[in-house]
């Protein structure tokens, strides 16, 4: 299987109308992809293949189409990436990427109320065990 913190911004694209549309044609997934990304169906079509034969997509044949379902969940490609975002851009420091993200966004205080509640959750969990 490809490396999930590999997938390209097209690649996540489909695979984002795919979880949400549960088994879509690949003439839906063109549909509601070339608004936004512009993509030609044959291009659609190559990326499909591409990812079903990389075990990040599946497919069952419907009358004369394909219906893709995802092979992977939205969780883990997001663990996925986040861990390559942490380890590639901040050597694995998490608490680096935390304060870089909270420091150059525009965070506000309810962000930031936010932030303490999962911290505080997430250290009585692990106090717990």
């Amino acid at each position: 299987m490809k490396a999930l913190h590999d997938l390209t911004d097209q690649q996540l694209a489909i695979l984002g109308v795919v979880w949400t549309r549960g088994e879509p044609t690949a003439n839906e997934i063109h549909q509601a992809l070339e608004p936004t990304a512009g993509l030609a169906r044959g291009t659609v079509g190559t990326m499909l293949h591409r990812l079903e034969r990389q075990g990040i997509l599946q497919h069952r044949t419907d009358g004369r189409e394909f219906r893709y379902r995802a092979a992977v969940s939205r969780e883990a490609v997001m663990a996925a990436r986040l861990h390559g975002l942490v380890g590639g851009l901040f050597g694995g420091d998490l608490t680096a990427m935390v304060s870089f993200a909270v420091s150059t966004s525009d965070a506000g205080k309810g962000d930031l109320e936010k932030l303490r509640k999962l911290l505080d959750a997430h250290a009585a969990k692990k106090g717990r065990r």
